[in-house]
């Protein structure tokens, strides 16, 4: 930072001559903001993108465009990294066309001036690739392995319908969409998910958590090293629904409820020692430890005919035959 040096006894600046009232290293202020630029700028500025998905080139990485406009966030982006700050600088804004990028950067040499504008030109040029997460997606190489199982019995149609809607939604939410979506098997057992890439499996993983309740597991195949060097792996997640669903009585943790949904990670279910309608969490145990006493085929459906004080009358739809329960407190989910 230059020192400042107040006007006395016929003082000039010696590069323009004329007197000023603030000296900065015995120059004029104009003189010093002419001999110390606010940033150095490159003659010309290179932006890589990937041809199919907008991704740019940021160093050696490669990075997910985000922004509304591609192109205009890749340049802002890169500019930014390629311009060497030498003064205070508050604000750079870029304008490009036709080969020419336009810089008008706001800011001070030195931090007792008035903040103040300089504009830059320099040559701009973009080069278009495929990024690696494109490359790997063309050639079909699996990176990831998504396998949506259920305990102990095969998914439902339903879930299989809200697995692929699930799925769907997730990828569309990314800058990729469905780029890293490599195949999609489909048997007896489950679904299994085949991607290109280790981002794209986390999203739909995160998604399917969010909207199952399940138990997640991942492994990791090392499959060697790349041409460059880098080790290669293939992970694998395992998501593993409930042996459980809506209408089975289940027992966990010694009690037995009553399933009456599962949505958004949780489960929705009647104790049926209380009465009380309550909602399990998500966990591990949950989905490994529960076990259906009776599932939801083999209940007989009820009609309740009669709600007194502390009884209720219910017919059976299948023999008509009535039965009474008794409570302490009639539950009001009953009323």
């Amino acid at each position: 930072m230059g020192r400042l040096v107040s006007e006395a006894g016929g003082r000039f600046c010696p590069i323009c001559g004329r007197r000023a009232e603030r000296y900065y290293e015995g120059l004029c202020e104009e003189c010093y903001r002419r001999l110390h630029p606010l940033v150095e700028v490159p003659e010309e500025i290179t932006v890589t993108m990937c041809k199919v998905c907008g991704a740019y080139m940021l160093g050696r990485k490669w990075v997910a465009n985000r922004g509304p406009d591609p192109i205009k966030h890749a340049v802002e982006a890169v500019v930014k990294r390629s311009i060497r700050a030498r003064g205070i600088v508050e604000l750079v804004r870029v304008e490009y066309q036709r080969g020419v990028l336009r810089l008008v950067v706001r800011g001070r040499a030195v931090e007792s001036m008035e903040p103040y504008e300089e504009e830059y030109e320099c040559k701009l040029k973009f080069s278009w690739r495929f990024c690696d997460d494109c490359i790997q997606a063309k050639a079909g190489r699996e990176v990831a392995r998504v396998q949506v199982r259920a305990k102990d019995r095969s998914l439902s149609r339903e879930e299989v319908k809200t697995v692929r809607k699930v799925v769907a939604e997730a990828l569309e939410s990314t800058m990729r969409r469905g780029l890293d979506l490599v195949e999609v098997v489909e048997d007896e057992g489950g679904i299994d998910l085949v991607f290109s890439s280790l981002s794209a499996a986390k999203t739909v993983v995160s998604a399917l958590e969010r909207e199952f309740v399940t138990d997640v597991l991942e492994t990791r195949k090392s499959m060697g090293v790349d041409r460059s060097g880098r080790r290669r792996a293939r992970s694998t997640f395992r998501v593993l629904l409930p042996q459980f669903r809506k209408g089975d009585v289940v027992e966990s943790g010694g009690k037995l409820f009553y399933v009456t949904g599962i949505e958004r990670g949780v489960v929705k279910a009647i104790d049926l020692a209380t009465s009380r309608r309550i909602v399990l969490r998500a966990s591990r145990a949950l989905v490994k430890s529960s076990r259906i006493i009776v599932d939801r085929e083999s209940l007989e459906p009820t009609m309740v005919i009669s709600v007194g004080r502390r009884e209720v009358q219910v017919m059976s739809l299948k023999n008509f035959n009535v039965y009474s329960i008794h409570f302490e407190k009639i539950p009001l989910w009953i009323k």
